[in-house]
C-alpha cells in the first residue's frame, strides 16, 4: 500500500516504491511534475491552506484527487477544517458508490462526495502556483 503521491512520483520517475528495479526505465523521458494541471485535473483537498490547496473549474474536469490528509494525520489546531475528514471511508468505503460504472461520476452517486469536492474548490484561480512538496 502507497499514498497517491508516492505512486505520482514512482510513474514521474523521481522514487522507487517497489522492490522491482527498472533497467532501463520503461520511458525514454521522466516527464516534470508540472505537467500534471493541478486547477482542475490533478487536484487537491483543502486541508491546511486554502488557495494553495484546492482546486478551480469543473467538477467534470477532476481527473485525480488528491486527499492530502496523511491518513488521519491531521493536526486539528491548523486544519481549515479544525478535524480530520475521512475521505478515504467516502470514496473507497462507501456503499453508495460503484467505482466500476464508468458512465455516472462519483459525485452523482453520492451527494457527500459533490459536497466533499466542492469543499475545496476555490473561486479564482491563484496568482502564484506553489511547487509540491514531498519530503
Amino acid at each position: 500500500y502507497e499514498f497517491s503521491q508516492k505512486a505520482f512520483s514512482a510513474f514521474l520517475g523521481h522514487e522507487n516504491v517497489t522492490d522491482a528495479k527498472f533497467a532501463p526505465l520503461p520511458t525514454t523521458a521522466v516527464p516534470r511534475w508540472t505537467v500534471l494541471d493541478p486547477l482542475n485535473a490533478f487536484v487537491t483537498s483543502v486541508v491546511y491552506h486554502r488557495g494553495v490547496e484546492g482546486w478551480t473549474g469543473k467538477l467534470d474536469g477532476i481527473v485525480i484527487f488528491h486527499f492530502l490528509d496523511g491518513t488521519g494525520g491531521v493536526d486539528p489546531e491548523r486544519a481549515v477544517e479544525g478535524r480530520y475528514l475521512n475521505l478515504y471511508d467516502l470514496f473507497y468505503d462507501n456503499p453508495r458508490l460503484n467505482l466500476a460504472d464508468v458512465h455516472r461520476p462519483l459525485w452523482e452517486q453520492d451527494p457527500r462526495v459533490e459536497q466533499a469536492l466542492l469543499r475545496s474548490r476555490i473561486d479564482k484561480e491563484p496568482e502564484e502556483l506553489v511547487a509540491c512538496r514531498l519530503f
